[in-house]
């Protein structure tokens, strides 16, 4: 049995305080400017069309979630989901936009915030991580509903991808249902 000069035991695991003990702080992961350049961003599509995740939005991705319909709700508005205790509104931007999705199984929800202010999103596909956007110069038309919400677009991956002001957009929504 060989000595273990660290600890000076013999030929035996180190006991969990022991380890600890005897650990390293790791070294620091990158610079602050190397970590601005690996910043990666999420997009989603609905339809034929890609948006992002807004920056500092916590996002989280519910494959085939039971939604629970709210009755005499705008179509747009799908329903209820629970999320640890919270119900979250889960909408549609395919009815919105009237924008068929490119593959009949919408069946993936996209929570987007913190909170109370969570909202669900019906997405096509899984979300992507993008690590290089380019920004576009000119910004193309986008359709006549998300006009005031739309504030920047990107590509990356051959895709364009719009930034926009998903919050802004269903609670207008929900004010005009309201209405």
């Amino acid at each position: 049995m060989s000595m273990d000069e660290s600890t000076g035991t013999r030929g035996r695991w180190p006991t969990p305080s022991e380890a600890l003990a005897r650990s390293a702080r790791p070294a620091a992961l990158a610079q602050s400017g190397e970590l601005r350049r690996a910043t990666v961003r999420f997009g989603y599509r609905v339809g034929s069309m890609g948006f992002l995740v807004a920056r500092g939005v916590l996002s989280e991705l519910l494959p085939h979630p039971a939604t629970y319909p709210i009755p005499n709700a705008p179509a747009a508005l799908r329903g209820f989901v629970n999320r640890q205790g919270a119900l979250v509104p889960v909408w549609d931007l395919h009815v919105l936009l009237d924008d068929a999705p490119a593959v009949e199984t919408r069946e993936s929800i996209l929570l987007l915030g913190r909170g109370e202010s969570r909202i669900g999103l019906v997405i096509d596909g899984l979300p992507r991580s993008l690590k290089r956007l380019e920004p576009v110069s000119r910004l193309p038309a986008p359709p006549a509903l998300l006009r005031d919400y739309v504030q920047a677009a990107y590509t990356g991956d051959g895709t364009l991808w719009m930034e926009f002001d998903c919050e802004g957009l269903l609670r207008a929504q929900a004010q005009q249902a309201l209405a």
